[in-house]
C-alpha cells in the first residue's frame, strides 16, 4: 500500500513541478523562487517514484515467490 502512494504522489508532485518551474521561467525576469521549488518538486518527485516502484515490484516478488513455496508443498 505504500509502495503504490509513494509512487503514485511522486509522480504527481514531479508533474506539478514542472508546471511551477514553467512558471517561474515564464516570466521576464525569472522567479528564482519559484525555479528553486519547481526544481525540488521534480527531483523529489522522480526520486519518491522510482523508490515506490522498487519497493513495490521487490514485495511483489516476495509474495510471488511465497505462493511458489505453498503451492508445491
Amino acid at each position: 500500500m505504500f509502495a503504490r502512494l509513494l509512487a503514485s504522489l511522486g509522480s504527481v508532485a514531479a508533474a506539478v513541478g514542472l508546471v511551477v518551474f514553467g512558471m517561474g521561467t515564464a516570466f521576464i525576469e525569472p522567479d528564482d523562487s519559484l525555479v528553486n521549488l519547481g526544481i525540488i518538486l521534480m527531483v523529489g518527485g522522480v526520486i519518491a517514484t522510482v523508490i515506490g516502484g522498487l519497493i513495490y515490484r521487490a514485495s511483489l516478488n516476495a509474495s510471488t515467490a511465497a505462493n511458489r513455496t505453498t503451492s508445491q508443498g
